[in-house]
């Protein structure tokens, strides 16, 4: 009777000594549901570092001044895409030069100016969202590949004109594809029209024949 009597006062003891952590963990959980407790900072990786200071370069700009920014870079692209295509007889004359270097600056303008809207991390990470990365993969390789064939002299004149018209041909491409990437299902219906267009096309020629 005695052992029973000490083993009742004790289990008392132990359940109030337990009832605090227990509380503590519940609060502790209930906080972290609500987003109230601080997580524990995890060490940055070389990208993320990388995003950190280019946004650090770019000052906190109000709503007007990302719009301004906004439409006077596209201004500025506009005038040297319309400035690009005045050079298309010095293209055809074996000059690429003042083409290329007008319309592959008015591109870069054009995403620099993109950068105004949602400000470089938003856009960067939309740009290279899993939906995007390869048509914008494809399109900056391109200017860059377009830049290096017209100033690499090397190349021979006629090699050079046709390299230039295919890189060009497949920025516009590239970035047709990114466009459509925010229209839902534009990317499916243009694959639909791209597949069965063609097959419709075969099929009422030889029904004709």
């Amino acid at each position: 009777s005695t052992e029973a009597r000490r083993s009742t006062a004790v289990q008392p003891r132990t359940n109030l000594r337990g009832a605090p952590a227990s509380g503590m963990q519940s609060l502790q959980s209930v906080k972290r549901f609500l987003g109230l407790e601080e997580e524990e900072e995890k060490p940055k990786t070389v990208a993320q570092e990388f995003e950190d200071a280019v946004c650090s370069l770019c000052p906190q700009l109000t709503y007007e001044q990302r719009i301004a920014g906004y439409v006077t870079c596209f201004f500025v692209s506009f005038i040297l895409s319309i400035g690009s295509f005045t050079r298309l007889v010095d293209l055809v004359k074996g000059n690429p030069v003042p083409f290329v270097v007008f319309y592959c600056l008015g591109n870069v303008i054009a995403i620099i100016g993109s950068l105004f809207l949602g400000g470089p991390r938003t856009q960067c990470k939309r740009m290279w969202d899993k939906t995007r990365r390869i048509a914008t993969f494809v399109y900056i390789l391109m200017i860059f590949m377009t830049l290096f064939v017209t100033f690499y002299e090397e190349i021979p004149p006629g090699g050079r004109i046709g390299l230039i018209v295919l890189f060009i041909f497949l920025q516009w491409l590239a970035m047709l594809w990114y466009t459509i990437s925010y229209i839902p299902y534009a990317r499916d219906y243009v694959i639909m029209c791209c597949c069965q267009g063609p097959k419709d096309f075969c099929d009422r020629m030889a029904g004709r024949r």
